[in-house]
């Protein structure tokens, strides 16, 4: 601790050091000041950390705390919110049955020793994003018997050491999509009694590898969800839910489960091969259900199982039971009458199925409805041989041409018996030619049925047009993989023709700035000031009307220019004759024309001094005279362009 001196004076700072006090030990603090005046003063205690609010080290005034106030109990206290000053070294907090609505972000940051946090039985309906913020140390969050509707994902962020997250008695509607892969780290999930409960994501268990227990019991379920990605998972909780048929695969995945619990769940029907995955099993609890039958060694594959519980079941004890009663001398010889009774016939009723023995049944060989035909194929095909019975309350097995014995579960490369007893190939080889036994056993015997599978070897040339047997899967994929490629067809000629075009649309663009370009291109205009009244030598040779036919040959054939050009000089006698090819030409003036070639004028004026045996400096250049200016004669200072057509006068002579 430090001290402030409410006067303004300093206080001098504690001595360096660890303070270390008696276990056990309670340290009053007492601190006198003197009178004070008007002005008010007195002397503050603030934790070392600094500013904001300080973190508690005394129990809250609505909770009880013990062994330190490490334990902090702040049960049926009428709390609305979660106390501010809950001291910092807590380890185990109890908010359980508060009138707590909403938990706020950064409301618990302060405790990082925090293990155990109980926030059941409130009023909780929303948990804001960072709510668990600064508890690295949580292990259990216990929020069961809320109104939450929706699995807070987002809050579970950092949780990085939570092992039980108890969600139970919520009104949860949903849980989506990787709903707590923000948690790997949990042990125990309780998503028991989520009454309003309509959907559970496929992906809903994804990143819970680690997970132990799982109980999703009363939660309205009408079929097992997906749990394949719970790969360590020892404790299933199922009862008392809407389960009426079990189908094979219902527990793929889950080859490490030792305990499953489907009591009170309607179950009606298990059908064959439904718990073959379960190879770590060891109790298995079916009471109060609607079960009279169970197929044919269905616990067989269950090694490891030694407890089972089927009572409270309308067992009909007939030659299908036969097998369970068997199982269960073997199972548990010490004690035939735990399990189940028998509910009909009448004559049975009541009887302990352990007890039961082939002389209360007469009892038939099972009859096999489908059995396999010889096949031939070729290599690399897919193959099928079927053996089907007329009821799942039979076994069926496999004998190869090698002599092992396969069952539905037991896999071999390329080979598989499928629930229904169909033995698949999944790709031929010559190596598999030979003949296959399928063996159907009950209580009563077994009856077998056999096919021979003729492989031969792939013709390298026909190999492009062999036909294989696929399945309705492998013909959908091929039409996928055949639309895809025409769709990639479509798609690059696309892209060629846009591209094409788009080459194209630049070279005519190019071609056509380049014939602007020629078209309009040349030197800078010439702007010549002529001094008019001076007088030039006679003309010697040449006449006013040749100079005339000179001129316009020079405006109309293009010497002066193109089209709109302008031609202007000077002739012996001092009279101006113009060539104008837009505006037309004629001697003496030039009217406004097109703005023509810049260096017409300048030709005119050579030639026509040359013609006449004059030299240039025979017509002087003066300044601000009559000028030439795009194709007009104009008086005044020149300036580019800046001459306008009231400004322009004809030149006379």
């Amino acid at each position: 601790l430090r001290m402030a001196c409410a006067r303004g004076s300093p206080c001098p700072p504690l001595p360096p050091g660890r303070m270390s006090w008696p276990h056990g030990a309670l340290l009053f603090l007492w601190l006198f000041s003197p009178p004070l005046g008007a002005g008010g003063g007195g002397v503050a205690v603030t934790s070392a950390a600094g500013g904001g609010s300080p973190p508690a080290t005394s129990c809250p005034a609505a909770c009880s705390c013990s062994n330190q106030a490490s334990r902090v109990i702040c049960t049926r206290r009428d709390l609305a919110e979660v106390p501010a000053s809950i001291p910092v070294n807590t380890r185990y907090l109890n908010l359980q049955e508060n009138g707590i609505q909403v938990i706020r972000t950064d409301t618990f940051k302060h405790l990082r020793h925090l293990e155990i946090l109980q926030l059941s039985k409130n009023l909780v309906r929303k948990i804001e994003v960072g709510a668990f913020n600064g508890l690295p140390s949580l292990n259990t969050l216990e929020l069961f018997d809320n109104r939450l509707t929706t699995v807070p994902t987002q809050a579970f962020e950092y949780l990085s050491k939570l092992r039980e997250l108890w969600l139970r008695n919520n009104p949860i509607e949903s849980i989506p999509s990787y709903a707590f892969n923000r948690v790997p780290s949990l042990r125990r999930l309780d998503l028991g009694e989520l009454k309003r409960l309509e959907y559970i994501s496929e992906a809903a268990f994804e990143g819970l590898v680690n997970l132990r227990y799982l109980n999703l019991g009363m939660c309205n379920l009408k079929d097992i969800p997906n749990l394949t990605a719970l790969v360590r998972l020892e404790e299933l909780e199922l009862s008392g839910n809407r389960l009426d048929l079990i189908r094979p695969g219902s527990f793929q995945g889950l080859t490490s489960l030792r305990k499953l619990w489907l009591m009170h769940a309607q179950v009606a029907t298990i059908e064959r091969n439904a718990f073959d995955d379960l190879k770590s099993l060891e109790e298995l609890n079916l009471s109060h259900n609607n079960l009279m039958s169970l197929p044919h060694d269905l616990f067989t594959p269950l090694h490891r199982l030694e407890r089972v519980h089927l009572n409270h079941n309308p067992w009909h004890c007939n030659c299908d039971v036969l097998w369970l009663s068997w199982w269960l001398k073997e199972t548990v010889p010490s004690n035939t009458t735990c399990c189940a009774r028998c509910h009909a016939p009448a004559g049975l009723k009541g009887r302990y199925i352990g007890e039961l023995d082939q002389s209360h049944f007469t009892c038939y060989a099972p009859v096999i409805v489908e059995p396999p035909t010889d096949l031939n194929v070729t290599e690399g095909m897919a193959a099928e041989l079927k053996c089907r019975t007329g009821t799942s309350m039979t076994s069926v097995n496999w004998l190869t041409p090698n002599g092992t014995l396969m069952t539905h579960g037991s896999y071999r490369v390329r080979i598989s018996v499928l629930h229904d007893g169909t033995l698949n190939f999944t790709n031929v080889t010559v190596q598999d030619t030979g003949q296959y036994t399928c063996m159907v056993t009950n209580s009563a015997g077994n009856t077998t049925a056999s096919a021979t599978l003729n492989v031969s070897a792939v013709d390298p040339v026909a190999k492009a047009f062999t036909v294989p047997i696929t399945d309705v899967t492998e013909n959908a994929l091929k039409d996928l993989d055949d639309v895809m490629k025409t769709t990639k067809i479509i798609i690059g000629c696309f892209v060629a023709i846009t591209f094409m075009a788009a080459v194209m649309l630049v070279a005519f663009y190019k071609l056509r700035k380049q014939h602007q370009l020629h078209k309009h291109h040349g030197p800078t205009r010439t702007v010549e000031i002529i001094n008019v009244e001076d007088e030039l030598p006679a003309a010697s040779a040449v006449s006013v009307a040749a100079s005339s036919r000179l001129l316009r040959r020079m405006g109309t054939e293009g010497e002066g220019g193109q089209v709109g050009g302008w031609g202007c000089g000077l002739w012996g006698t001092g009279a101006v004759f113009l060539a104008c090819s837009g505006g037309g030409w004629r001697a003496g003036s030039c009217g406004p024309g097109a703005s023509g070639h810049h260096s017409a004028a300048q030709k005119v004026r050579n030639r026509a001094l040359r013609g006449q045996g004059a030299s240039p400096e025979q017509a002087r250049v003066l300044p601000a005279q009559w000028a030439v200016v795009g194709g007009n004669w104009g008086r005044g200072d020149v300036s580019w362009g800046g001459v306008k057509a009231a400004e322009l006068q004809p030149l006379d002579g």
